[in-house]
């Protein structure tokens, strides 16, 4: 699995220290020299991991990541910065960061504290069961606890990332999806949008009477351009 990183830092030095380090533990990394950019470079690039050097006051990036947030992108994001203030990392915990790094940092723990989050939130997303009440539509009912979809009494075989996949469209039904939103959840990089198609329209074909003119999974032009 290749993990890309997102890296909001300002200074070139720290780049340039950090890109060798993750380079070294196959880390993609990108750069972005500010937080008042993040969301539009989101929906571009869709990253597996969000790196943001944040120093006082800490506005924009408290704003970059309300944003980020509210727009439903949830992908680890992690804050490195000087302030060892409590109130700072509580204010960036509540908006959503998953860790804060008190500068200077271990590049070599920063890199396995990265690695570790995108890997365990896969392992969330793929194959945790979850206590949640189940979801009917059309004959169909996804039972989240057993990770079953059922019809008339039959179980529908479905891959693991097929499973999260109709979990993510029946969670929310009637919204529209992008790609990136798509991707984000999924923890998929802008690279594997062939294989999206594959599963999009291998669940159209397992759960519409008509895959080409579904009911269930609509295909917007925002989302989709592949044919099944």
């Amino acid at each position: 699995m290749t993990i890309s990183l997102l890296v909001v830092e300002p200074d070139e030095t720290v780049r340039d220290q950090l890109r060798a380090q993750l380079q070294m533990s196959q880390i993609a990394m990108s750069v972005l020299y500010s937080a008042a950019q993040l969301m539009n470079r989101v929906e571009l690039e869709c990253p597996s991991a969000i790196l943001i050097r944040a120093e006082a006051p800490m506005q924009g990036e408290r704003d970059a990541l309300r944003r980020l947030r509210q727009a439903g992108y949830d992908m680890p994001v992690f804050v490195l910065s000087k302030s060892d203030e409590v109130v700072d990392k509580i204010v960036l915990f509540e908006l959503g960061a998953d860790d804060y790094i008190v500068d200077p940092a271990d590049l070599h723990e920063l890199t396995a504290r990265i690695k570790r989050a995108v890997q365990r939130a896969i392992r969330t997303l793929c194959d945790a069961p979850e206590m949640r009440e189940k979801i009917s539509f059309g004959g169909y009912e996804i039972d989240f606890a057993t990770r079953r979809l059922i019809r008339n009494g039959a179980e529908i075989a479905l891959r693991s990332s097929e499973f999260a996949l109709l979990k993510l469209f029946a969670s929310n039904p009637m919204r529209l999806l992008t790609r990136p939103m798509i991707n984000s959840q999924l923890r998929r990089s802008e690279s594997q949008n062939n294989s999206l198609d594959v599963a999009v329209c291998r669940l159209r074909t397992l759960i519409e009477d008509n895959p080409s003119s579904p009911k269930f999974i609509q295909p917007f032009v925002v989302l989709y351009h592949h044919a099944c």
